[in-house]
Formats: structure tokens, sequence, C-alpha cells
């Protein structure tokens, strides 16, 4: 039967992180909803427009004047997309943050309640101005991107690149959505922990760092770190030994963009004697992780097996089953499936 700690920690890596997840995703729908397909979709007319003016995908554009028909009509497309994506974009992440922040006080007064058997108090969120300076600052961020790609839209270059540099311009403008889709994500997640944060300052706690299952490198390299709430977590941690040394102390996470970590209070004397605390089950937790290379198809396979030597070369303290796995994807130099399991070993 699962232990108590090992309980409250798939809550937040289940449950809890799915509801900050749900705010994520209708923060990011209402600032860029449909915006990628139309980006896409202005990509595909200017295709049409080209060859219909040019003759082909391939033709030059010799004639100036058919020239400057193309650059217009993508000029237009740009200035379309991008009208009023900078304040949807604020408007969305100030409406998510107050929430965010909420759902942290909550989720961190469940936590502590089912750790010390008491009933903790829930306390309003505290929203650091910092995260209200991120909403402010997304019109600009819109603006910065559009006129970036406005400035591709240059005759000589259309001209010497062909097709090619006329689509430029639409794929960097839709640049936006991604940086967007990251700053939002980041920002739900710092306003969740931050509520969290608020309630373990008030539970006189120390704080402990909850990795994601799949966690990247450096994430792992955190789980079950315990400090104390005014401290900040050390700086450029990571399992891949490539990675290292390389960002500053952090007081919470997300460490990076489309970080899902969490904090979660702990103290030494919630421990059970005989049984694993949470640090402890986080820490084996984020070493087996590593020796069966579970990870999002965003890290590459080279980092992951960077990880596993060097877990298997500073004493893995694992069954011997997975440390032959993590041998055996180190020899061959990749790990075959790097999806974490919905059901069988390892899934919960």
């Amino acid at each position: 039967m699962p232990s108590r700690d090992g309980n409250v920690i798939r809550l937040i890596q289940g449950p809890h992180t799915e509801a900050v997840q749900a705010i994520e995703d209708e923060t990011i729908d209402a600032a860029v909803g449909g915006l990628d397909a139309e980006f896409t979709k202005a990509s595909q007319e200017t295709v049409t427009l080209w060859v219909q003016l040019f003759g082909s995908p391939r033709a030059n554009a010799g004639d100036d004047r058919l020239l400057t028909r193309v650059l217009a009509a993508i000029r237009e497309a740009i200035d379309r997309l991008f009208k009023g994506l900078g304040f949807r974009a604020r408007t969305a992440l100030e409406r998510a943050l107050k929430p965010a922040a909420a759902l942290g006080v909550s989720q961190g007064a469940q936590v502590l309640t089912l750790l010390t058997g008491r009933p903790a108090p829930r306390r309003s969120p505290h929203l650091p101005w910092a995260l209200r300076r991120v909403a402010n600052s997304l019109p600009g961020l819109a603006e910065e991107q559009r006129r970036s790609a406005l400035s591709l839209l240059k005759p000589a270059l259309v001209r010497r690149l062909g097709l090619t540099g006329a689509l430029a311009a639409i794929g960097r403008a839709r640049g936006v959505v991604g940086r967007l889709k990251a700053t939002l994500s980041q920002t739900v997640n710092e306003a969740v922990n931050e509520g969290i944060a608020e309630q373990i300052r008030q539970a006189g706690a120390r704080k402990v760092w909850i990795s994601e299952r799949d966690a990247c490198t450096a994430c792992l390299a955190y789980a079950g770190l315990v400090v104390d709430e005014n401290a900040d977590f050390p700086g450029g941690l990571n399992w891949d030994p490539g990675q290292r040394g390389r960002t500053d102390p952090i007081a919470t996470p997300p460490r990076h963009p489309h970080c899902r970590c969490r904090i979660a209070a702990w103290d030494d004397d919630w421990a059970v004697p005989g049984i694993p605390s949470m640090p402890e089950v986080l820490q084996r937790e984020a070493r087996r992780s590593v020796a069966r290379g579970w990870s999002l198809p965003s890290e590459s396979n080279a980092a992951r097996i960077r990880a596993a030597r060097e877990l298997i070369r500073t004493g893995p303290r694992l069954p011997k089953s997975v440390v032959e796995f993590a041998s055996d994807a180190v020899r061959a130099g990749r790990f075959e499936n790097r999806t974490f399991p919905a059901t069988g070993p390892g899934a919960g």
C-alpha cells in the first residue's frame, strides 16, 4: 500500500498538476486561440498568390510590380493577425493570475492537512508585482515580433530568395505563438507556486521540490531537495553533466518555460519512522526516471543517455533490473521508449 507521503506526491503530480494545466490551457486559448492555424492559412495563401503571379513556387520574382503586390499581401496578413493580440494576451494573463495563486493556496493547504493531520487555513493569495509586470509586457512582446517579421519584407531579399524569402516573414511572425504560450504557461505556474509558498511561510515549514514524473534532467536533479522557506534552491543542478552550472539560484519552480514542477511544505518532524519520507521518495523516483529515460520528446536522447551514465557512475541506489536497463540503454546510445507508463511498474 502506498505511504502517506507517496500518496501526497501522486496527488501533486496528478490531480493538482492537471488543475494547473487547465488554467494554462484556458489562458493560452483566450490569448492565441486558433492563431497558429491562421498563420498556416496565411502561408498557403502566399504560396497560391506567388504561383498565380509568377507561374510556379520555384519561379523568380522578376516583375517589381508583382513583387510589390506579394509583399503588400503578406504585410496586410501579418498586421491583421497581430491586431489586438498583445491586448488579448495581457487580459488573459491578468484574469488568470489571481485564480492561479488561489489554486496554489488551496493545493498547499490540502497538502499541509494531509501531512500534519491538522486543517490548514485558506489564506488570501499574494501576487508579486513581478507577475503583473509580465502581463503588462505582453503587448510589447507582440509588437516586437510583428516588427521583426515585417523587417524581412525587403524587395531585394525576397527577390534573391524567392518564395522562401516571402514565407520567412510569416514564419518569423508565427514565432509569437510559441513565445506567448511559453510566457503564459510559465507565469501561471509561478503564480500557483507563489500561492503554495504563502502557505509554507504561514506554516513555518521548509519547502521541498517536486518534479514531474517525466521531468527534464535539470528538474530531476532538484527532486526531493529541501531548503528553508526564505532560501533559494541552488543554481546549476542537472543530471546531465554537460548542462550543469548554467542557471542562477531559484526561489521556486518553474525552472524553465513549460515546467510544471511544484514546491510543497515539508518538516522533518512529519516523517513517519521506518517509512521513506517525501524527500526520499522524490529522490528515488527521480533516479528511476533517469534510469528509465522517461521524458518528453522535446528533450534529446543524448541528454538522457548522459544523465543515465552519470547516475550509474555515482551510484544509482535502484533495483538491479532497473540499473541493468539503464546500462543497456547507455551501451546502445539511446532509450527506445521514453514515455512514462500509464500502467504497470512506475505508473501512478
